[in-house]
């Protein structure tokens, strides 16, 4: 699933740098839903020893890393023409996901059931619904809505704000929200 994830990520990049970006915002989600169901699938694999449990969870570490580290800074960048005036935003949501997955990795919950800041997964559905308004804001408007919504989710991700842990019904309605936003951008592919 991890791999999937980071394939979608890819494709994410590959469509924004051709400004086909409901395709892009589809292909967020899809690296969201893979990421959401890895752990699922991952904790059910009966056979897995310590160390094929920690080389999975540093692969799921990297491809989050790429799905909302990179692939985000690809798309504000590519919004913005790839002018140097975005690349800060696209460096701080980068910066911001490394310290936040460091942070998970070393430390992992503060308790059974909650995060510290705003997990990555949580970020790339925030920035997806942020792109719903490329269509209703003019481009100049939306750069600065994606600019400064990137630089709250790098802020989010590293704040200490308590997040709960998203579990059966409450993953399952973040997964389906996912899935409508992905909804709502197919009926923008094309246009």
């Amino acid at each position: 699933m991890t791999l999937c994830g980071l394939a979608s990520s890819v494709l994410a990049m590959l469509l924004a740098v051709r400004a086909e970006y409901a395709g892009a915002a589809i292909a967020l989600v899809a690296a969201f839903v893979f990421d959401v169901i890895d752990g699922p699938v991952a904790a059910r694999a009966t056979n897995r020893d310590a160390d094929q449990s920690s080389f999975g969870a540093n692969l799921d570490s990297l491809a989050d890393m790429v799905s909302a580290g990179v692939a985000l800074g690809v798309v504000i960048l590519s919004y913005g023409d790839f002018g140097v005036a975005y690349l800060p935003f696209a460096v701080v949501l980068a910066a911001a996901t490394a310290f936040r997955l460091s942070y998970f990795n070393v430390h992992g919950l503060d308790d059974s059931d909650t995060y510290s800041g705003l997990p990555t997964d949580l970020a790339i559905i925030g920035f997806v619904a942020l792109m719903l308004l490329d269509g209703p804001l003019d481009l100049a408007a939306l750069r600065i809505v994606l600019s400064v919504g990137a630089v709250a989710l790098a802020g989010l991700m590293v704040s200490s704000l308590a997040i709960p842990k998203l579990t059966g019904r409450s993953s399952v309605a973040v997964t389906v929200a996912g899935l409508a936003l992905a909804a709502l951008h197919a009926t923008r592919l094309g246009n």
